[in-house]
Order: C-alpha cells, then sequence, then structure tokens
C-alpha cells in the first residue's frame, strides 16, 4: 500500500483571495488605515481599561 498525501486540491498560487487582480497602491493603503485604526482602538480599549481598573482600585 504506498502512502498517499491528501491535498486539498488548492495549488499554491491560488492561495491568495484574488490572485488575478493585483491591488492598487490606493487600496493598499487603504487596507492599512483601515488596520491601523483597528489597533488603535484595540489599544485605547485596553489603556481605558487600565485606567477605569486603577481608579475602581484606589476607591476600595
Amino acid at each position: 500500500m504506498t502512502a498517499k498525501r491528501m491535498t486539498s486540491g488548492i495549488k499554491p498560487e491560488r492561495m491568495t483571495r484574488n490572485s488575478q487582480k493585483q491591488r492598487t497602491p490606493e487600496q493598499v493603503r487603504a487596507g492599512n488605515k483601515r488596520l491601523g485604526l483597528i489597533l488603535l482602538a484595540v489599544a485605547a480599549v485596553f489603556f481605558a481599561a487600565v485606567v477605569v481598573d486603577q481608579y475602581v482600585r484606589s476607591r476600595g
């Protein structure tokens, strides 16, 4: 019995979302801006939680 590797049938060059279309620099910048704003929002929520936690602990 030969050991045959299971493949999903997806060729490596088709792993990206749209291999046929290349994103324009404007689209890349828009994606980077969106990602940056999401990361900024996550960091802001984290720091706000730290400040609120310190405030609540200091009152107790």
